[in-house]
């Protein structure tokens, strides 16, 4: 029986989840560890279709700092991370920016945009 271990992400206990491939369950998984509901949703997302919300930076002008903070309004699929980060390095905006403003629209075509993680006059 494959098995595989993650520790969840859904809250802050970071329960160790130890996932079992099983024909038999619903979902074709069983999860094991986890201290609550939340915990076996996100093990079988994790083994089936792993994704993550990003942070990172983008180059910034007309600012004290060079650098803006980012994080996307929704979760990315884990084969896209690398493409998405490239092009958060590549972008670039310049001030004055809102906490909240987006600064990427819709990346990739996921329906997930990039927004200002903080503000800068």
């Amino acid at each position: 029986m494959e098995k595989i271990i993650k520790k969840c992400k859904v809250c802050p206990i970071g329960c160790e989840l130890t996932i079992y491939k099983n024909e038999s369950a619903p979902s074709g998984y069983t999860v094991e560890g986890n201290s609550c509901g939340r915990g076996i949703e996100f093990g079988i997302k994790e083994v089936t279709e792993p994704s993550r919300i990003l942070t990172g930076r983008v180059l910034l002008k007309n600012a004290p700092m060079k650098h803006l903070s980012v994080r996307t309004t929704g979760v990315i699929p884990k084969d896209k991370v690398d493409e998405c980060l490239k092009i958060f390095n590549s972008t670039e905006v310049s001030a004055p920016i809102q906490k909240g403003d987006i600064i990427i629209k819709n990346i990739l075509g996921l329906g997930v945009d990039v927004v200002a993680a903080r503000r800068v006059k």
